[in-house]
């Protein structure tokens, strides 16, 4: 592999940014020219393009900022392909700057994606100062790769030895950065779908699951982008075109397909925020709202609309639905069913559907209805929902559960 940095005439070394896709030597140049199939990378270019512009002009209006920030990393993603395509059209050599600045976007994608999952899973949607930090590594390698963009001139280091530590830092720089907010996406994902638990009695439309699987799509493509960067295990070079075309269109079904995650009010999404939040003042802030006459009182109340009134039957039930129905506080009625009955909303809520499901397949009704008609019936909105709940609860399945239940 050619050298980072060469002597000039003067001796002073010059450091030469590393690159993902694009590699100064002949070796590296052949494994892209070898991985880069021009119809899958310009169908993967377009495509991102696309799904960015969707996400940005959000037709359906849901989680509006999440979507722009996926929009603007799918849009960094589209100019990595789009590198790799002018790349093998040879033009790299005369848009010298061009290609430096989508190398140096790369710095954006990671922290992009992050901010993405934040506000998906963040009741309270406020942008603040802080963010700007994420882009601190970006601002650093835009303003050592500028003077190359400008004048065609690296940064020069009189000291060898400061060369190398600042090109092995920019080496490590983007992998680990991808590597940690990867984790912190993930991380905020798993507590997300702890958090809507809480909060819905249905989750599978909100539960992000399609985000998680992306995330483990992008691990893929991330493994696939260190073996070309580093291990040039050649067996992967004919899938890797493939594989990027696959996570843009993956994306891009089930993103164009989102709901709100939180479709509710500002006043609502407040109190949400303290319910959900991990802080160690919200129990006792709870306990400070209700006496124990109080709860009991509540109790025989919210008893009498599960039971009698059967509310748990609309499969959109939420927490601030049934406390607007109780007419208290979300505060209050989370504060019911997580202390009182030592439960969360949907297993409270879903403990009332496999009853009622339990009555339907065992009653005459079930040889008028299927699986999915005894789901709906009960109050899910989905089959695999009910049989999940199902057979967690009873530790058989629908079907086992009525055949036992005839014999």
């Amino acid at each position: 592999m050619e050298s980072p940095w060469r002597n000039r005439r003067d001796g002073i070394p010059t450091v030469e940014l590393p690159r993902w896709n694009r590699h100064a030597s002949r070796k590296h140049s052949q494994h892209k020219q070898r991985m880069s199939d021009p119809l899958l990378i310009g169908l993967t270019t377009g495509g991102a393009f696309l799904l960015a512009f969707l996400l940005f002009t959000n037709p359906k209006n849901n989680n509006v900022k999440a979507n722009h920030w996926l929009g603007a990393f799918i849009f960094t993603f589209g100019c990595a392909m789009l590198e790799v395509f002018l790349h093998n059209l040879h033009l790299h050599s005369k848009r010298v700057a061009l290609f430096d600045l989508i190398e140096v976007s790369r710095f954006l994608s990671a922290p992009m994606l992050y901010l993405s999952v934040v506000f998906f899973t963040a009741t309270d949607k406020k942008s603040t100062i802080r963010m700007l930090w994420h882009f601190v590594l970006f601002a650093a390698v835009l303003l050592f790769r500028l003077p190359h963009m400008v004048t065609g001139e690296n940064v020069r280091f009189s000291d060898p030895m400061t060369a190398r530590v600042v090109l092995t830092l920019l080496k490590i720089a983007l992998p680990i950065q991808t590597v940690v907010y990867w984790g912190l996406s993930y991380r905020k994902l798993i507590r997300h779908r702890q958090n809507i638990e809480q909060v819905a009695s249905s989750t599978d439309e909100i539960d992000l699951s399609w985000l998680q699987y992306f995330l483990w799509v992008l691990a893929a493509v991330v493994l696939v982008w260190l073996n070309l960067a580093i291990f040039n295990f050649t067996l992967l070079f004919h899938i890797t075109p493939f594989l990027y075309l696959l996570s843009v269109y993956f994306l891009a079904y089930f993103a164009l397909q989102q709901k709100e995650i939180y479709p509710y009010s500002k006043p609502a999404l407040r109190e949400l925020d303290l319910v959900i939040s991990a802080k160690t003042s919200t129990r006792s802030e709870k306990q400070k709202r209700l006496t124990e006459s109080q709860a009991s009182v509540l109790k025989d109340k919210l008893a009498h609309l599960m039971q009698a009134e059967k509310v748990y039957l609309d499969s959109a039930l939420s927490l601030p639905v049934l406390a607007q129905k109780m007419s208290i506080s979300i505060h209050e009625l989370s504060y019911l069913i997580n202390e009182v009955y030592g439960q969360n909303f949907f297993s409270f809520v879903n403990g009332y559907r496999i009853e009622e499901a339990k009555r339907l397949l065992l009653s005459e009704e079930f040889e008028k209805l299927n699986m999915l008609g005894i789901a709906f019936e009960a109050g899910f909105n989905s089959k695999t929902t009910f049989n999940t709940a199902f057979k967690k609860s009873t530790g058989q399945s629908p079907s086992e559960f009525a055949s036992a239940g005839r014999k």
